[in-house]
C-alpha cells in the first residue's frame, strides 16, 4: 500500500466524501432534520431517499448530512461515498475498503465476491454508505450491505422508487434561491442584476 492510502486508512472515522458546491446550506433545514430522524431509527437498515429532478440539491443535502454527522463520530464505522452514474459501485466498494480500511480482498473472488468480503470485514461502528445519483436500482441492489443496524444507506436519485422512507425535496422558493445564487456568484452581482437572477432562479432552482 503506498504511503499517502496509508494516510487514508488514519482517518477517523475513515470518509472519502465529497466537497460542497457552495459553503452556505440554504433552504433545506427542515429535509435535514427529517433525513436523520430517518437514517437514526434503531434495529433496522434504512434507506432513505432524496429523490427530486436534477439540480435541486439532493447531493447537497447528502453532503451536509454526510458532514454533520463526521463531526459529531454518528458513524465511527465510516462514511462511503459512492458514484453510482456510469460507474462501477461494487469497483468502488473494495477501493474504499483498501485505501481507507486497509483490507485486501482476496484477487481471486469475483467482484461481487469481494465487496461481501469487505462488508463482512468492515469497521465495527455505524456506518453511513451513500449512493449518489442512483439511475438503476436494480443494477446497484446486490452491492448493498448487509442488513444489519450497523449499515445506513443513503440514496439520491431522480427516481420514484416505491420503498419505505422517502423524502422528496421540492424546489426552492424565490427568496430562498436568491439567497442560493448569491453565494454561488455574489450578492453584489445578484443585487445589479436583479430581474437576470430572478430568471436565472426561475430557471434551475425554481
Amino acid at each position: 500500500m503506498e504511503s499517502s492510502d496509508w494516510e487514508r486508512t488514519k482517518l477517523n472515522p475513515p470518509q472519502n466524501i465529497p466537497r460542497r458546491s457552495t459553503d452556505k446550506f440554504v433552504g433545506r433545514q427542515e429535509e435535514l432534520i427529517r433525513l436523520s430522524q430517518q437514517l437514526q431509527e434503531k434495529n433496522q437498515v434504512t434507506i432513505a431517499h432524496i429523490e427530486g429532478m436534477g439540480g435541486i440539491g439532493k447531493t447537497e443535502l447528502a453532503i451536509v448530512y454526510s458532514l454533520t454527522n463526521l463531526q459529531c463520530n454518528t458513524y465511527p464505522g465510516g462514511i462511503c461515498w459512492l458514484f453510482c452514474r456510469d460507474q462501477d459501485i461494487g469497483l468502488q466498494i473494495v477501493n474504499f475498503a483498501r485505501n481507507y480500511l486497509g483490507l485486501t480482498p482476496p484477487e481471486d473472488l469475483e467482484l461481487l465476491e469481494q465487496v461481501t468480503w469487505c462488508w463482512q470485514r468492515w469497521n465495527k461502528g455505524n456506518t453511513l454508505i451513500v449512493l449518489d445519483d442512483v439511475t438503476d436500482y436494480e443494477k446497484i441492489e446486490s452491492y448493498l450491505p448487509p442488513q444489519s443496524s450497523q449499515f445506513k444507506v443513503l440514496v439520491t436519485t431522480r427516481l420514484k422508487l416505491e420503498l419505505a422512507n422517502s423524502l422528496y425535496l421540492q424546489v426552492l422558493s424565490e427568496s430562498e434561491s436568491l439567497e442560493l445564487l448569491s453565494e454561488l456568484i455574489g450578492s453584489e452581482k445578484v443585487n445589479l442584476e436583479l430581474a437576470t437572477a430572478k430568471e436565472l432562479c426561475q430557471q434551475f432552482f425554481v
